[in-house]
């Protein structure tokens, strides 16, 4: 599998793991589907990671902590190992640390020339640290939290899925 499907492939998961979020992720976070899912996607992520690596390519380090995190709370929601109250509270500080790995690839990739995809990485990790820190500061503000945080996976996805589609299209 070549580089440009592996992106438009991790835009996928991101795209569906993200509906599903802001779907069921209000309702009731930790049940069976949602530790599927996180399980599959983020050892997709680390793969996909793994791979990058092992091709001496620059690896997006958001897709690694992503994918890890994901494993993680996958594991975590089979083995009951955590209360949930606990793995909310984590969960904030990983979409804290998310955004700002991602504003940091952001920023890397500003550098690098690629101004959309920078631009893009700069407004989503932007706003997934402004999430993380009203979800800490306004209580009322934890009603919504799964929304956009699945809102902010989506909208991740569909632009590595659109910068994939870019690079076919460039490419041939």
């Amino acid at each position: 599998m070549n580089e440009k499907n592996k992106t438009l492939l991790s835009g996928i998961f991101c795209i569906v793991l993200g509906v599903l979020i802001a779907i069921f992720g209000g309702q009731t976070v930790l049940d069976i589907y949602f530790g599927i899912v996180s399980l599959v996607s983020g050892l997709c992520l680390i793969a996909y990671g793994v791979y990058a690596m092992s091709k001496k390519q620059p690896v997006p380090s958001s897709s690694l902590i992503l994918g890890s995190v994901l494993t993680a709370v996958g594991v975590t929601l089979f083995t009951d190992f955590l209360s949930i109250d606990f793995l909310v509270n984590f969960l904030v500080i990983v979409v804290l640390g998310a955004g700002v790995g991602i504003l940091v690839y952001g920023i890397y990739l500003l550098s690098k020339k690629e101004t959309t995809p920078g631009l893009m990485n700069l407004v989503l990790g932007l706003v997934a640290i402004v999430v993380a820190v009203l979800y800490i500061a306004v209580a009322d503000f934890r009603n919504i939290f799964w929304i956009i945080v699945g809102v902010l996976i989506a909208v991740y996805g569909l632009v590595e899925f659109i910068y994939g589609i870019k690079e076919v299209k460039g490419k041939k």
